[in-house]
């Protein structure tokens, strides 16, 4: 099947315009023409039948049928015309001025004389139709003027029709292909006063509404896609067959992590995918570990999106409730500490004075002794008693919660006062106490509670080594922030006597408390500690929320 050929407008509009003014001139012309023609076959014909006759009443009145040839000579010297035969009796011609032709056009014949001749009158059509045709030269050149006069005239008016029209067509295009890009129409057309003018008018409203709606809908789509990518929670959007088909930046990151699994070896973005397959609808919490077997946990919520009976797909949110896990579990540890705390104040109120009252009396039953065993033993249970003392006081340092006031802390001064300070009590215990610490390093945090933490650290070093030992006060500033280290050369401890100390079931609170500090000023407390190898204590103040840099 052909494809028929289409049409610009121009040419709809031109062509059936041309065509029936064309046809209306043409047999406007044939009419003329045809009017014409018969005219003057009819004048010619009342020409020839006058000719005729008086050729007859010549005859007949005369005496030329005593000698024809007169007759003859007279009509040759007299008519001028070439549309006369005349034949004798014997149809011989004897008169004409040409020969008769094909296509003849009889006009009128007459036998009617006393000489019996017959007496034709006839045209020639084609000389009839030239000598017309040269005749009405005029009106064909004015017919062709008219045509071509028609032609440009309809080439006008199908272009002042077909222009807007055209215009309005390239705006639809551009409108379909880019709704936000597309022109104005021009004002040539909204200033006319006829159809085409109140057609361009209305259109030029309705592509004002639509850029004004436009707009409308691309703020409304930016300040969505906006709210759903600065959403604090991760979202994911699957399809019906289970696919993704939308997440926004903060799922990404989530997506991303695939070092972190849950028990069954799952990153994330499978355990959303099982749980789509699955048709899980329910709040899910979930927890994965990393490779460092750090735990994340995570809030899941699955909800089906339906259009009526149609399913949609299905929305995921993913909540990463880490930081508010590790926030509850310190509430629930300074929960434990405050109990801790008013405890201790209890116990310290009540134990401390029979305390000191038994320490004073071992020191007075101790001068009175004489034996040197005795001696000993008076001294090992001064000890014991101050060791009550100083589990008490660490109690009773629990309970003392305040207020952090965090200010600029010089680390190179504190550490300067904590050499002078430990070193004639660390020489006379037979330790070797050094300070090595670098210059203008300072750090945002509550300048007592440091000085707090470095004590208690220094002692359990000092504790640890009853024979002598070196002990290392350092601190250096590093990429995530500052490290503070005590480090010393004692016995060590395993593993297990690691965790006992930090967890404080070995008997002392030390070590909670620098922890307790630590966290309170954006820092943590690292232990290291091999049998036989000593113990080192670093103390890491980190960038977050508190300010650490160099000074130059």
């Amino acid at each position: 099947m052909m494809r028929r050929p289409s049409l610009m407008i121009e040419n709809k509009i031109l062509i059936p315009f041309v065509t029936i003014s064309i046809v209306t001139v043409l047999c406007f012309c044939y009419i003329v023409y045809n009017a014409e023609y018969k005219l003057r076959i009819e004048t010619e014909t009342a020409n020839a039948t006058a000719l005729v006759d008086y050729i007859n009443a010549d005859i007949d009145a005369g005496e030329y049928w005593r000698d024809p040839n007169d007759l003859l000579e007279k009509y040759e010297q007299s008519y001028r015309g070439d549309n006369l035969f005349l034949y004798d009796a014997a149809d011989h011609l004897l008169f004409s001025r040409r020969a008769l032709g094909e296509h003849e056009i009889l006009l009128c014949q007459s036998s009617s004389n006393s000489l019996g001749w017959k007496i034709l009158c006839s045209l020639d059509q084609a000389a009839l139709t030239s000598a017309f045709i040269e005749e009405q030269r005029y009106l064909i050149l004015a017919v062709i003027a008219m045509l071509i006069i028609i032609v440009q005239a309809g080439v006008m008016i199908a272009h002042n029709i077909s222009a807007p029209i055209r215009e309005l067509s390239a705006l639809c295009v551009g409108i379909s292909a880019a709704p936000g890009e597309a022109e104005e129409l021009s004002g040539l057309y909204t200033h006319r006063r006829d159809e085409v003018g109140q057609f361009a008018q209305s259109f030029q409203k309705m592509m004002e509404s639509l850029h004004r709606y436009t707009d409308e809908l691309s703020w409304v789509k930016a300040l969505n896609e906006s709210i759903v990518e600065n959403l604090p929670l991760g979202i994911a959007v699957y399809d019906g067959a289970g696919e993704m088909i939308f997440h926004n930046s903060r799922a990404e990151t989530m997506l991303c992590a695939v070092d972190e699994c849950d028990a069954q070896g799952r990153a994330l973005g499978d355990y959303l995918s099982d749980l789509v397959r699955r048709g899980e609808v329910l709040p899910i919490s979930l927890t994965l570990h990393d490779s460092a077997k750090k735990s994340h946990h995570y809030e899941l919520g699955v909800w089906r999106l339906q259009s009526g009976d149609a399913n949609l797909g299905t929305l995921c949110t993913v909540d990463d409730v880490t930081y508010q896990r590790h926030m509850e579990e310190k509430l629930s540890r300074d929960e434990k500490l405050t109990y801790t705390g008013e405890l201790a104040a209890d116990i310290a109120h009540e134990a401390r004075n029979p305390l000191a009252g038994i320490r004073t009396g071992l020191q007075v039953i101790d001068r009175k002794l004489e034996s040197e065993r005795d001696h000993l033993l008076c001294h090992e249970m001064i000890k014991e008693v101050d060791r009550v003392d100083l589990l008490v006081s660490n109690l009773v340092n629990i309970s003392r919660q305040r207020e952090s006031e965090k200010t600029t802390v010089h680390l190179d001064t504190l550490c300067e006062e904590m050499e002078l300070l430990y070193s004639k009590v660390a020489e006379n215990k037979g330790i070797e106490f050094f300070a090595n610490i670098d210059t203008g390093i300072v750090i945002f945090a509550d300048e007592q509670e440091v000085r707090q933490m470095l004590i208690n650290l220094i002692n359990n070093s000092i504790k640890a080594m009853p024979d002598g030992g070196q002990i290392l006060l350092s601190g250096r500033a590093e990429e995530g922030g500052v490290c503070v280290s005590i480090s010393d050369n004692g016995p060590g401890m395993d593993e297990v006597h690691l965790s006992r100390a930090l967890s404080g079931e070995g008997g002392g609170l030390g070590l909670s408390i620098v922890q307790r500090l630590a966290k309170n000023n954006n820092g943590e407390l690292e232990l290291t500690s091999a049998p036989g190898e000593g113990t080192s204590a670093h103390l890491l103040f980190h960038r977050t929320g508190g300010i650490c840099y160099d000074e130059v």
